[in-house]
């Protein structure tokens, strides 16, 4: 059979000839040895002339079969890698990540099926053509990863986005490096790493129940750290159970109030409750409009936003920016905004991209 597989993938043979190599090989291929089948796959990785059905084949065989052709071989599209990619093995999927070029095609799937070795190939390839959306859904999956955030600022070029995200999560000589090649003014790294730290105090209070979500507020509020930025990020990013407890707390209204205040369908409850609670006046509108929005949503206990929030309050926020970036996540947007209505943001453009 090799001498027949050597023959088919070389390009000599005419079209009959060439059929008939095919027809062998397939035929008797299932009933051939690993050894064997590991030595044809080998001989046909480079081939151009390989015929798709039979990569295919040999792409899902065992991994020792499979690697060559996921590595190296040219006949497979972006739709056949994604595919062995959502069907296969996690040593598929990093038999995958080997090869010279991924398109995003190819690399979305890496990160939505690979494990973590695949995730750190792709980061650490920059031959892999990876976008904004998945290098956030790279740092979702894989939070407070050192070694893939640091692989990741090595990387010849990353959306601003990107690069204002990584700036919260480095440390070091890595942010030093990373603030230096992006030009990134040392008061904006400043204020977004104050703003991530709210955005990490409201996302790790998953899970816990409406009294201790009380207690917090309270300790907070008496240490002077409920501030009106923390309580508006609560509101827009959808952490209602922590953000109506805030709320209760501030304008020492009960709960059950609290709830028919914020579904007022003409907006006077929610401009009501933003005065009792004393926030800082540039955020009375935002605090409305996002309101009137949420208003009649449930409040998770895990902490994540209702089905659809997330969709609507970017929609809301970016009507506050002047230039939008298409490639900041909601928690960025928030951000944003927040420095916008703070006066606390550089003029729109200053900003260089990589």
């Amino acid at each position: 059979m090799l001498r027949v597989g050597t023959a088919y993938g070389s390009g000599e043979l005419v079209e009959a000839e060439r059929d008939l190599a095919l027809a062998i090989i397939q035929t008797i291929l299932p009933e051939v040895e690993l050894t064997l089948r590991c030595r044809l796959a080998e001989s046909l990785q480079n081939s151009p002339h390989l015929e798709r059905g039979l990569a295919m084949q040999l792409a899902k065989d065992v991994i020792d079969v499979a690697t060559p052709i996921l590595a190296y071989s040219p006949v497979l599209t972006d739709a056949d890698l994604v595919e062995i990619i959502t069907a296969t093995s996690p040593a598929h999927i990093r038999a995958v990540t080997q090869r010279a070029f991924l398109t995003t095609e190819v690399t979305d799937a890496i990160i939505q099926h690979g494990d973590e070795a695949s995730i750190l190939r792709i980061a650490a390839n920059s031959n892999a053509a990876i976008n904004a959306d998945g290098f956030h859904r790279m740092m979702n999956r894989f939070p407070d990863h050192t070694r893939l955030n640091e692989t990741m600022t090595q990387r010849p070029a990353l959306p601003m986005a990107i690069v204002e995200r990584l700036a919260t999560v480095v440390t070091g000589k890595v942010l030093e490096r990373l603030i230096q090649r992006y030009a990134l003014p040392a008061q904006r790294v400043s204020s977004i790493l104050h703003h991530s730290r709210e955005h990490f105090l409201l996302t790790s209070m998953g899970g816990h129940l409406a009294e201790e979500l009380r207690d917090f507020a309270e300790r907070l509020e008496e240490n002077g750290l409920l501030s009106g930025s923390l309580v508006l990020r609560a509101l827009a990013i959808g952490q209602f159970a922590f953000l109506l407890q805030a709320l209760s707390v501030k304008s020492g209204i009960a709960i059950g109030n609290i709830r028919k205040l914020m579904s007022d369908d003409g907006g006077k409850g929610q401009e009501q409750l933003f005065i009792k609670c004393h926030l800082p006046g540039a955020y009375r509108r935002l605090f409305v409009q996002l309101a009137q929005a949420g208003g009649n949503l449930p409040a998770h206990r895990d902490g994540k936003a209702p089905a659809g929030w997330v969709d609507q309050a970017i929609m809301i926020l970016r009507t506050y920016l002047e230039q939008v970036d298409p490639d900041q996540n909601l928690e960025q947007v928030v951000t944003e905004v927040i420095l916008r209505l703070d006066g606390d943001v550089e003029a729109p453009g200053s900003r260089r991209s990589a």
